[in-house]
């Protein structure tokens, strides 16, 4: 272990010469942090962001491996390379945190296990953004720990296709044609991977498809769709499960107005995904769950400019969803909502935003989330910042109603609420080199769980009286230039849910400490370099460390990679009871034909 660490840190050193040799980097505009974009100077919260350059030279397949070179975000896989995963932020389970696609949720209401379904090829990402803390005075429910915001890559001209293949039958292929008109642009892509599996029943088979046409620059139209079909072996109980999961979204943006004061535009979303589940295959009468969810939205934002010193944001949705279940039964409901957030600058170094957001929902009443976040520069290198703010979560379908041999839901579940506050300092180097340090705190009330009082009892719902979650974030980095990349983070997490009696399947299971340091950098001979290493010490004081590295040389238009996940053959489980793959290595090349 120590000669691999120390390579690491000699290629971290590396990088860092590299990267503090190169042209100072861009503006970097946000718009997850709060209702309008804003630059990055600007943002008043807690905000991560990996771009479409950074990720091209990573060892990744799926959004899912995207997300774990981010310290805070606890990605707990069950399946390689994205197959199925949880999403944790800051300790708050994969149900209490938020998924977007170009600012419109993806979250299902069936079960928040989908949210790693993303229907959008790596290919069509241009960045991925993650807002640390609560959300919900933004966007709603599910923004618990943070809300993860996936924007995509408006269609510019190219056809590039790749292919790999690797260990456990692994073969990978993925194809992108864009072209542009006077005033309309489209981009087509595919992709697929399979594996044989590195045990009995985990294999996977993996298509994407998506197609995204912009009319002008206001507005764009997306299609995308994914399907996976999985051995799901232990992911739930003792039984060499199988699953089948697809989700299709349609997006439509336009810009409504825009002139010198306002700036108005709308969404309209349809999203469905299927579920297709067999607990045991090996009991010959035994019946899949078959589940299927649908979801409508649309909303209307406006951004209205008084003066420089303040911006007012407003706007509204109204959705819903439903579900068609063998195990679940059919379930419906209509959901609607306001919100208006303020900018407004206090003197020359201090931006203030305040916000609130009313949901309305027609079987859980309503809730109010309220936000409140500040941020002032002491000097011209180093800022403070503050925030608080209020989120809520209701329950899935799943939690109300599922059952099997080892789980049952609970149809009485309530909304769970939180209220989380966060102070922190960043400090902007030379070249783009970003330091930050963040502490925070979370109160959370009626919080669903799946609990039971011994193992010879099924898993059942409740709501838990309560959880105090506390914790602090430690990260130095560099903003994106070139696609080169360099960060270095380090979060602690304590939850204490008081005295209980009862064995915890989630809420209890949380990194407590987590250390991630991942970098890419172009090394010479056309060569660029790109990996992770990470450690994790979950609180049932499992821990291991991970690393994954991509390297590549560029040969004409093409190039020609090498990538290996778990180099270190850790043996290893982010779920418990669900072993993850050992050493995985990939070869293969991808061309740019224009």
């Amino acid at each position: 272990m120590r000669p691999i660490l120390l390579a690491f840190l000699i290629f971290l050193n590396g990088a860092a010469s590299t990267l503090a040799q190169t042209q100072p980097v861009r503006e970097t505009v946000v718009v997850t942090g709060h209702a309008a974009p804003a630059p990055f100077k600007n943002v008043s919260r807690a905000v991560a962001v990996l771009t479409r350059e950074q990720i091209a030279r990573l060892p990744v397949r799926s959004v899912a491996e995207v997300l774990q070179y981010l310290g805070s975000v606890d990605v707990q896989s069950r399946g390689a390379m994205g197959t199925q995963a949880d999403f944790s932020i800051r300790g708050a389970s994969f149900g209490r945190t938020l998924v977007l696609v170009n600012g419109m949720r993806i979250n299902d209401a069936q079960s928040g296990h989908h949210n790693a379904d993303v229907p959008v090829p790596l290919d069509d990402i241009e960045r991925i953004e993650v807002l640390y803390g609560p959300g919900s005075s933004l966007y709603g429910a599910d923004a618990f720990g943070g809300t993860i915001n996936i924007i995509t890559r408006r269609p510019v001209p190219r056809l590039r296709v790749s292919a790999s293949a690797g260990d456990f039958g692994f073969v990978d292929g993925s194809a992108v044609l864009g072209t542009t008109g006077r005033s309309i642009a489209h981009s087509l892509s595919a992709s697929a991977s399979r594996s044989s599996g590195f045990m009995p029943a985990r294999d996977f088979e993996t298509y994407a498809v998506a197609s995204q046409t912009t009319f002008g620059s206001r507005s764009s139209l997306l299609v995308s769709h994914v399907l996976k079909d999985f051995g799901a072996n232990g992911f739930y109980g003792p039984a060499p499960s199988r699953e089948r999961t697809n989700q299709t979204l349609v997006l439509f943006d336009r810009g409504v107005l825009r002139t010198d004061a306002w700036d108005i535009g709308s969404q309209v979303s349809y999203r469905t995904h299927g579920d297709w589940f067999l607990y045991d295959p090996r009991i010959a009468a035994s019946t899949p769950n078959r589940h299927r969810t649908h979801a409508v939205e649309t909303n209307l934002k406006a951004q209205r400019t008084f003066a420089d010193a303040f911006r007012l944001n407003v706007g509204g949705s109204v959705g819903g969803d439903w579900i068609r279940s063998n195990n679940l039964n059919d379930h419906a409901f209509a959901r609607g909502s306001l919100f208006a957030e303020v900018q407004r600058r206090v003197g020359r170094r201090t931006l203030v935003y305040p916000g609130v957001r009313v949901d309305a929902y027609s079987n859980f009443g309503s809730a109010v989330s309220p936000s409140l976040a500040v941020s002032s520069w002491l000097t011209s290198r180093l800022k403070v910042r503050g925030s608080a703010g209020r989120a809520f979560r209701i329950p899935t379908f799943t939690e109300l109603y599922y059952r099997d041999p080892n789980n049952e839901g609970t149809p009485t579940l309530q909304p769970e609420h939180a209220w989380e506050g966060e102070t922190g300092l960043e400090w902007l180097g030379d070249s783009g080199w970003v330091g930050n340090a963040s502490a925070f705190v979370r109160r959370e009330e009626n919080v669903i769980d799946w609990v039971r009082p011994s193992p010879l009892v099924r898993w059942r719902t409740t709501n838990i009286r309560r959880v105090d979650v506390r914790g602090f974030e430690l990260g130095v980095g560099r903003l994106s230039t070139a696609g080169q990349l360099l960060r270095f983070d380090y979060a602690y997490l304590d939850a204490d849910a008081g005295r209980v009696d009862f064995l915890s399947k989630y809420v209890l299971d949380y990194a407590r400490h987590s250390v991630t340091g991942s970098a890419s950098l172009q090394a010479p001979g056309r060569i660029t370099v790109g990996g992770r290493l990470s450690y994790r010490r979950r609180l049932d004081r499992r821990s291991y460390w991970v690393l994954d590295t991509r390297v590549a040389r560029a040969v004409g238009r093409g190039e020609l990679f090498v990538e290996g996940s778990n180099l270190l053959d850790t043996e290893y489980q982010e779920v418990r009871g669900v072993d993850m793959p050992g050493r995985w290595l990939r070869t293969g090349m991808s061309v740019t034909v224009f």
